[in-house]
């Protein structure tokens, strides 16, 4: 199989939840977690490999990114920008 070469920005969150990391990617809804910053970066960038080895393997690419809101533009898939952050009050009563 050729090799292809993909190069893109994705917004990625990190979050610490207890004694663990959390690194998130809304542009793929791709998690993963480690034990600090760099292991949960290093572990979320082979996590990134493996899922588009799999899906350019399958020959899913353009049907996974489009289902994922990312745009194909100039033959370029771009994806979907984050907006907007805000921390809110949220109330429910239960």
């Amino acid at each position: 199989m050729r090799k292809t070469r993909i190069d893109f920005e994705i917004p990625l969150v990190f979050m610490k939840e207890g004694d663990a990391f959390v690194c998130f990617s809304p542009a793929l809804d791709l998690y993963e977690h480690g034990t600090s910053y760099e292991d949960v970066y290093d572990a979320f960038k082979r996590k990134i490999a493996i899922f588009f080895h799999e899906i350019v393997k399958k020959g899913t690419l353009e049907k996974v990114l489009s289902e994922c809101g990312w745009m194909e533009i100039k033959n370029k898939f771009t994806p979907p920008q984050i907006i907007g952050r805000s921390l809110e009050s949220i109330h429910v009563t239960v």
